[in-house]
């Protein structure tokens, strides 16, 4: 059976090759935490990390100093388990804390704000984007990172498009189906919406203009990575909740176009 990247990167190093698979899976984690701009010193700040999964960018801070780190995931818990969580959890001696939870019902009452917070591979899973945002502003007190594959079509990347996706748990794999994927426009309006005062653009898709170009042959818009950071400001209030109706979410990182989990 294949080894899954999440099973590798939550597993002690064994000193391999750095051209094996275990080499560069660990490599595009070390590229990643570098493109995401963690601070390096979380000395003191608390931190909370949706859809942690394997639970490696929440180890991660915990190693950084943060005083308080609570992982948070419902889908990829419920579907793929918590084994590598809980392993590394136990090998590293951790204190993070875990819970399962829909983003929906992220609640302030109950767990709190934090300082910062990760999105990681979650925005182009869920079923209710904006709603989702605005459960995330409650909980943040100075800044959300988010990470998430973002639409590249070959016009209109400059408007703020998101393809209609029903959220993981209601995919049915349809021939023309995408990802909630938004355009980088698309991604700050909505965060700027959901009640952050600030958003700055900290990493753009890698071959844009390719890729583009391939949404052109193709006739189907292209994706690539893309990192914001949404900063709260004292006097920012959050946006009420005004949904009436919890959907479903699928907190779930990944790394493909489509639903394969990171």
């Amino acid at each position: 059976m294949t080894v899954r990247p999440h099973e590798v990167i939550t597993a002690p190093e064994t000193g391999a090759a750095a051209l094996s698979k275990e080499g560069l899976i660990r490599r595009r984690f070390s590229r990643r935490l570098q493109l995401l701009q963690i601070p390096e010193d979380l000395t003191g700040l608390s931190i909370l990390d949706l859809g942690a999964w394997h639970g490696y960018f929440s180890f991660e801070c915990e190693r950084r100093g943060a005083r308080r780190v609570l992982a948070v995931d419902n889908y990829a818990w419920n579907r793929f388990g918590m084994e590598e969580f809980l392993s590394a959890h136990r090998r590293l001696g951790s204190h993070v804390e875990h819970r399962r939870q829909d983003i929906h019902d992220l609640d302030p009452q109950e767990i709190g704000q934090f300082d910062v917070v990760l999105m990681l591979g979650v925005f182009y899973h869920l079923r209710n984007p904006l709603a989702a945002l605005e459960r995330i502003r409650a909980v943040t007190r100075q800044l959300l990172i988010c990470e998430t594959h973002v639409l590249l079509p070959f016009m209109h990347e400059k408007y703020p498009l998101v393809p209609f996706f029903p959220g993981d748990e209601h995919a049915v794999e349809a021939p023309r189906e995408m990802c909630a994927m938004p355009t980088l426009e698309a991604l700050r309006q909505i965060t700027r919406a959901a009640g952050f005062s600030r958003v700055e653009t900290v990493y753009s898709p890698s071959f844009r203009y390719w890729k583009k170009l391939m949404a052109l042959v193709t006739n189907r818009p292209q994706s690539g990575r893309g990192i914001v950071h949404a900063f709260v400001e004292d006097n920012t209030p959050a946006v009420p909740r005004r949904h009436g109706t919890r959907q479903s979410e699928s907190p779930v990182r990944g790394d493909s176009v489509g639903r394969e989990p990171r």
